[in-house]
């Protein structure tokens, strides 16, 4: 994995952190459960965005399918070992009763995360193979480098 590739990550992993983050903190002042919703929502859409951004932005380097579908794993699954740890993992490290979970929790958030996140985007992927509009022009070879 070239350099490039491992910023767009830790770009992506970081942004996922962000929007989860401030989204939460601000879902958590909402005065409604309208409001509450709003900023779950914004959280989704938001994080779609750098979900979509992060497979254009690997696709257009000519790279493999699998190799695109990866990386926007790897970003999916980074961010949600970040937000456990910030919140459900550090909100219980006083509670002695709860630390399994919480222990849990950093294993989970990033697989139930990443593993449908490699589903998506190797479908993702694979469909813009057909569509020369984003990224790279039909009939370009990947090469996984």
């Amino acid at each position: 994995m070239r350099q490039t590739r491992v910023g767009t990550l830790l770009f992506a992993s970081a942004a996922y952190v962000i929007i989860g983050t401030v989204t939460a903190a601000l879902a958590g002042i909402a005065s409604s459960p309208a409001g509450v919703k709003a900023w779950r929502v914004a959280a989704w859409l938001l994080s779609l965005g750098v979900f979509a951004t992060h497979i254009v932005s690997e696709r257009r380097r000519h790279l493999h399918p699998v190799s695109v579908a990866t990386s926007a794993a790897l970003a999916v699954a980074l961010g949600a070992f970040v937000v456990a740890a910030l919140g459900p993992f550090r909100a219980h490290l006083d509670d002695p009763s709860r630390l399994k979970l919480a222990m849990l929790s950093l294993v989970a958030w990033p697989l139930l995360t990443g593993i449908p996140a490699f589903v998506v985007a190797l479908l993702a992927t694979l469909g813009l193979e057909h569509s020369p509009a984003i990224g790279r022009p039909s009939g370009t070879t990947s090469n996984d480098s």
